[in-house]
């Protein structure tokens, strides 16, 4: 688009569709009807939810490593009650932290059963945020959990297809 003097939306709007289609071709039309709020998909209401989650960002930077566990418990506590209002179980778990800095860091990893209860995400938790460095001179910002990668129902084998013959009279 650079070529073309076009660096946001209200420039865009002033392209004719005709324009956009020689420069763009088919993704011309697009761009056209976007940038006018046009947008002919269906809606899709219902959309299966892939992750639940929650971080906290704290009031003062922390390196202190009981005062990290206490801030990772309390998020546990408040993903888990997350995750039991949207009825939801994954098997991943990731571990965010946001450093002072605002370096983010993320460690995950997948079990082979379900994740929602304290019991079973604080211990994972822990054994997450002993791969994340931190100290005095790189204290910690932010720290979020999020459970994710959800049971998948496997679909209904299909039944055997059956070539079906009509009696004609004749």
């Amino acid at each position: 688009m650079h070529k073309l003097g076009i660096h946001n939306g209200e420039q865009l709007r002033s392209c004719s569709l005709d324009m956009l289609n020689r420069h763009f071709g088919k993704v011309g039309q697009i761009y056209y009807d976007f940038v006018r709020g046009i947008d002919t998909r269906p809606v899709e209401p219902e959309r299966i939810r892939k992750s639940t989650g929650c971080e906290n960002t704290l009031e003062k930077d922390i390196w202190i490593e009981s005062s990290v566990i206490i801030e990772l418990y309390h998020v546990a506590c408040e993903l888990v009650e997350r995750l039991s209002e949207k009825e939801f179980r994954g098997k991943s778990l990731t571990l965010k932290i946001k450093y002072k800095d605002f370096v983010q860091r993320t460690r995950t990893l997948t079990v082979p059963y379900e994740l929602y209860t304290l019991d079973k995400i604080l211990p994972f938790a822990k054994k997450l945020l002993k791969e994340i460095e931190y100290s005095e001179e790189h204290p910690i910002r932010l720290i979020g959990l999020s459970v994710s990668h959800p049971h998948e129902e496997k679909p209904q084998e299909k039944e055997k297809w059956e070539q079906l013959t009509l009696q004609f009279k004749e």
